[in-house]
């Protein structure tokens, strides 16, 4: 015998509509700017999908290693930590590129240029 807390009804809770409205928000808002040629990535809370999010890095976390990633609050939930969502108006398959081209930029191939390891002295020999 199944006991379930809330009949399954189909219908969105109070919680769920709520998100769903922000996301739509966020997304018109990425949209908009697409139209107006304008590329975008907005970080959105990942328990209340909220675009209000405050960076709470300070001096002191630069200080301890493992710890170079922003801390971020959410002024909607209170949702505290490092690791977020972001919704972008990128093309999928440009985003990721692109993201490395600008993290890693002298990792990445050059035009012409090709990647060749350089050759291992064994001192052994």
């Amino acid at each position: 015998m199944l006991l379930m807390s809330q009949p399954v009804t189909g219908q969105l809770t109070r919680k769920e509509l709520q998100e769903l409205r922000r996301l739509r928000a966020v997304r018109e808002a990425l949209d908009e700017l697409k139209r107006k040629g304008i590329s975008a990535d907005i970080a959105i809370c990942p328990v209340c999908k909220s675009p209000r999010l405050v960076d709470l890095t300070s001096y002191r976390d630069l200080g301890y290693i493992g710890s170079f990633h922003p801390a971020y609050y959410c002024l909607d939930c209170g949702w505290y930590g490092r690791n977020l969502t972001i919704m972008t108006n990128r093309p999928e398959e440009d985003a990721v590129l692109n993201d490395l081209r600008n993290t890693f930029p002298p990792l990445m191939e050059t035009e012409g240029a090709s990647f060749e390891p350089e050759p291992v002295e064994d001192e052994w020999e």
